[in-house]
C-alpha cells in the first residue's frame, strides 16, 4: 500500500510537562485497490466533528474554518439519510464510562478490541470559539432538524466580544434554553497551554467554567476542548482532578474502544464538503484510526 502525505506537523509528546499537540488539518491519501480497502463498521466507532464559522457564500473547496449554511443542511440531512444518530456530549460521556470499565490496555489491543461494537451509528458535532454565525446560521438548521450540538466558546470573547464577531450571551441563552445547544469551555482568552505557564492556563480554564456557569446555568457534564488542540500530560491530569469529564482536542480520528475521555479526537469539516464527501472523510479517518 503507497501513502502519500500531503502535509502534515511535527509534533512531541507522551513525557509529563512536555507539550502534546495533536495532528491538524493532516491529510492522508490512501493508494488503495478496491479489494484490499477496508471495511469497518460504523458501530465499532464515533466520530466527532469539529465545525468552526458558518458563512452564506461558497467558500471554495478547502477552507478549514468555514461551512456555507447550505453544505451544513445538506451534510445533516445526508448523515441522517445514512442512519446516523446525532448525540449530546452528555450521551457520549455516559458511552465513554461504559466503555471505560471494559477496555484492555490500549497497546494489547487487536483491531477487534478497538471496536466499540455498539447497536447504533453514532456522531457527535462540535463547534469551537463562540462566532455569531453559530447562532444567525447553523442554529436555524440544528433546531430544524433536532440534532443535539455542542459549542466550545471562548468566554472573554464573548463577553467583550474581541475579534471576529461573537454570539452574545443572550443569544446563548436562547440556543440553551432549546434543549439542542450546550455551551462548554474553550477557556477564557483561547491561549494554548504552550504559550503561557501552566498555572495560568489552568486559571483561564477555571475563568471559563465561572463564566458559563454565570451566563448559562447550564445542567450538563463539564467539558473542555484545549486551544489550537494542545495540551500537557500535566494539565490534563489537573484537569482531571478540576472535575472535568472530557477533554476534547484537534487530532483527526475517531473514537475508539482505546480512546481516553480526557484525549477525545475530532474532524475537521472543510468547506466544500458535501454530506457524501463529509462521510468518505469520516471513513478514512476510521481506516487511519484503526491502522497500524
Amino acid at each position: 500500500m503507497a501513502m502519500v502525505l500531503l502535509g502534515s506537523l511535527i509534533f512531541q509528546q507522551i513525557v509529563w510537562g512536555k507539550t502534546v499537540v495533536v495532528k491538524n488539518n493532516v491529510e492522508e491519501q490512501e493508494l488503495i485497490k478496491p479489494a484490499e480497502e477496508i471495511i469497518i463498521s460504523p458501530t465499532d466507532y464515533i466520530p466527532v466533528l469539529l465545525y468552526h464559522h458558518f458563512a452564506i457564500r461558497d467558500m471554495g473547496q478547502g477552507n478549514d474554518v468555514v461551512t456555507t449554511q447550505a453544505e451544513l443542511e445538506e451534510q445533516i440531512r445526508y448523515l441522517k439519510d445514512q442512519g446516523y444518530q446525532f448525540i449530546s456530549l452528555e450521551s457520549l460521556k455516559q458511552l465513554l464510562w461504559r466503555v471505560e470499565k471494559e477496555k484492555v490496555p490500549y497497546k494489547e489491543m487487536g483491531k477487534d478490541e478497538m471496536c466499540l461494537g455498539l447497536n447504533n451509528k453514532y456522531i457527535c458535532i462540535t463547534m469551537d470559539d463562540g462566532y455569531v454565525s453559530n447562532y444567525d446560521l447553523a442554529f436555524p438548521i440544528f433546531k430544524e432538524y433536532r440534532v443535539p450540538v455542542s459549542i466550545f466558546a471562548v468566554t472573554d470573547s464573548i463577553t467583550e466580544q474581541t475579534g471576529l464577531k461573537k454570539f452574545t450571551w443572550e443569544q446563548a441563552k436562547k440556543m440553551v434554553d432549546s434543549k439542542w445547544v450546550k455551551i462548554y469551555n474553550h477557556t477564557a482568552n483561547h491561549v494554548p497551554v504552550d504559550m503561557e505557564t501552566e498555572a495560568e492556563f489552568l486559571a483561564e480554564a477555571e475563568k471559563g467554567e465561572l463564566a458559563l456557569q454565570m451566563y448559562l446555568h447550564q445542567d450538563s457534564c463539564k467539558a473542555l476542548a484545549f486551544p489550537n488542540g494542545r495540551f500537557t500530560l500535566s494539565c490534563q491530569e489537573k484537569l482531571k482532578e478540576m472535575g472535568f469529564d472530557l477533554l476534547f482536542t484537534t487530532e483527526q480520528r475517531v473514537i475508539t474502544k482505546g480512546t481516553s475521555p480526557y484525549e477525545i479526537p475530532r474532524i475537521n469539516v472543510e468547506s466544500g464538503w458535501s454530506g457524501q464527501d463529509l462521510l468518505k472523510k469520516i471513513e478514512l479517518v476510521a481506516r487511519k484510526s484503526f491502522g497500524p
